[in-house]
């Protein structure tokens, strides 16, 4: 317990009487988190539902997500009954030692040596999509890019030669990440089961993915020879005692790939899209870095260490737009922060990407696109926390290399095919959701480039 006395106590705007601040937040998610971090500065103190304090101090963050991150819980939203029935009881859901001994298991998954043999299957995915653009054609780019990113996390899991003609499985995911939005973000009681309709089809959505995983397993089990595929990697991976998941944590952990594994990785590759459009002269020396390095040639996993200005303009672009756009934590105990500021137990915890990435403290002229922020010198020059797409610490994203190398992946392939521009006449706002998307989309033209051959 803290002395009262040695508390220093965070200030913020005044709310509502009993609705607080929910409101404002409401209204505008990114707007009000923005002026309430430029007003009250390191440490605001809000009412949303619980005590909340939104936290703009690096080291502040530091704190929470590494220093002392047993401390700081995720919040009910995703760890309550309600969250795991939602989400399975995976990696995304799990805390304390459960969480620590499914991450030291599931980790070599995801070391790079291990996602490198994913590269082709990756680049044949956007070879197969972009085969069908036509030249001068207008196309929503949020769509594409969602529906290639999930088209290679299925084929990563269940190998290349996995076939889903119909579209009943990709579909059966897409409605899941409906109903979990519906269901995470509705205010109204007994979200679950209302509408109806979509509860039904929530049910034939999970029943698809469920028979499919069994599925799979099941011929794995049977095959003499290890297939190539996340599945496979996850059935023969053991913990420390020698014994492998259950086919329920496997389940449940796909359940987390289905997800995150896919809908971050489309936002990215669109809010980049769209920035890269308005900004011609870091898209010129996009393609010149992509001529020199490539010269034409399909990109691999070894090619992408060379790939450095590509990697800083994906950088800069989930600087601006996060696909994870908040953090949410549970103080257990009350916590004296780096900066001073005192947090009571129970307290809620708003660790903002989309907040942070644009405090002008750490970012001059925060709202231009700038890639050169991504320099190694540039880097090094600030603190750790200021940027934090993928989170840190412990729950740092399991997947963080592999996100990276499909979007660079994509990114190459697209960009020496392709030009794209913004079609007139359309405002881009950035949607708040489980995802930071495009309030409304956004069309984009595409234009065939006229690449000589081996330029």
């Amino acid at each position: 317990m803290i002395n009262d006395k040695s508390r220093k106590e965070p200030s913020g705007p005044k709310g509502y009487p009993i609705l607080g601040h929910i409101p404002g937040f409401l209204w505008d998610r990114l707007g009000f988190l923005s002026r309430c971090a430029s007003e009250y500065g390191d440490v605001v103190k809000l009412k949303i539902g619980e005590t909340t304090f939104l936290l703009n101090n690096p080291e502040d963050i530091k704190h929470v997500l590494v220093t002392n991150s047993d401390n700081f819980d995720k919040g009910p939203r995703l760890t309550s009954p309600k969250g795991k029935r939602l989400s399975g009881e995976g990696l995304l859901t799990s805390l304390g030692s459960a969480h620590l001994r499914q991450r030291m298991m599931m980790q070599p998954v995801f070391y790079r040596t291990s996602i490198n043999a994913f590269a082709e299957t990756i680049t044949s995915g956007v070879e197969k999509m972009i085969a069908e653009w036509k030249n001068g054609t207008e196309l929503n780019i949020g769509q594409d890019m969602m529906e290639l990113a999930q088209d290679n996390i299925i084929k990563t899991v269940f190998g290349r030669r996995f076939d889903d003609p119909s579209g009943a499985l990709a579909s059966a995911i897409t409605l899941r990440k409906q109903y979990v939005e519906h269901v995470q973000f509705s205010l109204l009681p007994f979200s679950e089961i209302f509408p109806p309709m979509l509860w039904h089809e929530y049910q034939q959505a999970m029943k698809r993915i469920d028979d499919t995983i069994t599925r799979e397993i099941d011929m794995r089990r049977g095959a003499p020879e290890p297939s190539h595929d996340l599945l496979s990697l996850l059935m023969h991976t053991k913990y420390e005692d020698g014994t492998g998941m259950t086919d329920k944590q496997i389940r449940d952990e796909f359940l987390t790939l289905f997800s995150a594994g896919y809908e971050t990785v489309g936002e990215a590759l669109t809010w980049t899209w769209y920035l890269l459009s308005q900004h011609p002269d870091v898209e010129a020396r996009f393609h010149e870095e992509l001529r020199e390095v490539l010269g034409g040639s399909v990109p691999g996993a070894d090619d992408l260490s060379k790939l450095r200005y590509t990697g800083m303009i994906l950088a800069e672009s989930m600087r601006l737009y996060p696909p994870t756009w908040i953090f949410i934590r549970m103080a257990r105990q009350d916590a004296v922060l780096p900066s001073g500021f005192t947090i009571p137990a129970g307290s809620k915890l708003y660790l903002c990407q989309y907040v942070m990435h644009r405090n002008v403290r750490y970012w001059p002229n925060p709202e231009r696109f700038d890639p050169e922020r991504f320099t190694e010198h540039a880097i090094k020059a600030r603190p750790k926390f200021t940027y934090f797409p993928f989170g840190g610490g412990i729950r740092v994203c399991i997947g963080e290399a592999f996100a990276k190398m499909e979007c660079m992946l994509a990114l190459a392939s697209i960009a020496q095919r392709f030009t794209l521009t913004l079609v007139p006449g359309q405002t881009v706002v950035p949607k708040p959701h489980m995802t930071l998307r495009p309030r409304n989309g956004i069309m984009l033209r595409i234009h065939m480039r006229n690449v000589p051959e081996g330029a």
